[in-house]
């Protein structure tokens, strides 16, 4: 039965959605003046994206709730299953954009731990939540075994990240217990002081000082990103971010500056989304810090 407790939840995860993309500006990110390096989409692309989801998000849920006495490596191949059905359903409402697949992945995994651990009843710490989501995404790695026996041009992007520099992407971070965004980027948020748009911008740009963003990786092609990046981001919570003058006409050149080189950094708007989602839910006592 959906109750009102459990919608709680569902729309919290809607709204994740609704808030990352209405904040603006983003660097090379859509946001509701700018679609920044992609042209293939807008703000109501991700909205038409975030309404369709909204089911699947209830599935989630009640997948974890109704197989919480399952082995956890188990529910989450089972979920895998939905999570396909969903970025179908995705691609069909945004006429094969993708919008949202990112955040489908993670959220999913936090909706399914959510329904194992029934929060609308018992309210639960970040560390109980971490480690289901441990339990369940154990096996992940799994997921690159005999990648030598496909053919290059068939091999994902993230496959391709991990024969090359051996790196899990956010599979590991899910492995792992998202780390850097519970124990980094969201303590920053929660903290954060400002106007919901300027926690929100601060947040996104502190998220990629913390995170491997391995759009930004895809998107730049060069591994050595990082080290281009971070002085520019430094720079700019130097100027006192998004709150002061100066860091709004920095925030601008920085817009400006991705997308004349096509940089995107969807893995840190995925990072910000779970970071609301789980700070609303911390904000209705469903999980403490």
């Amino acid at each position: 039965m959906l109750t009102y407790e459990k919608q709680i939840i569902i729309q919290s995860a809607q709204k994740a959605l609704l808030y990352e993309v209405s904040c603006f500006p983003k660097p090379g990110l859509v946001d509701p003046i700018d679609p920044g390096s992609h042209q293939d989409m807008d703000l109501y692309t991700f909205i038409d994206s975030s309404v369709v989801l909204n089911t699947f998000f209830e599935r989630f849920l009640i997948l974890g709730e109704e197989t919480k006495m399952e082995e956890p490596t188990i529910v989450f191949m089972k979920s895998r299953a939905l999570g396909i059905a969903a970025e179908n359903e995705m691609l069909t409402a945004t006429h094969q954009v993708n919008t949202h697949k990112g955040a489908i992945f993670t959220l999913g995994i936090f909706l399914i731990a959510c329904g194992r651990l029934e929060i609308w009843q018992n309210t639960v710490s970040l560390i109980q939540l971490q480690t289901v989501i441990r339990q369940l995404t154990k096996k992940l790695s799994e997921d690159f075994d005999n990648l030598h026996r496909k053919e290059t041009k068939s091999l994902t992007w993230g496959e391709k990240l991990y024969l090359e520099t051996g790196s899990l992407g956010i599979r590991g971070e899910a492995m792992d217990g998202y780390p850097g965004i519970i124990n980094k980027g969201l303590p920053f948020y929660h903290q954060h002081t400002g106007t919901k748009q300027v926690k929100l911008l601060d947040t996104l740009l502190f998220l990629l000082l913390t995170i491997e963003d391995t759009n930004l990786l895809k998107r730049s092609k060069n591994m050595a990103i990082y080290s281009e990046i971070q002085p520019l981001i430094t720079r700019y919570f130097d100027l006192g971010g998004v709150g002061t003058s100066e860091g709004k006409i920095y925030l601008d050149l920085l817009n400006r500056l991705f997308k004349k080189n096509n940089w995107s950094i969807g893995g840190s708007a995925d990072a910000l989304i779970l970071t609301i989602f789980l700070d609303l839910l911390i904000e209705r006592n469903y999980i403490t810090m």
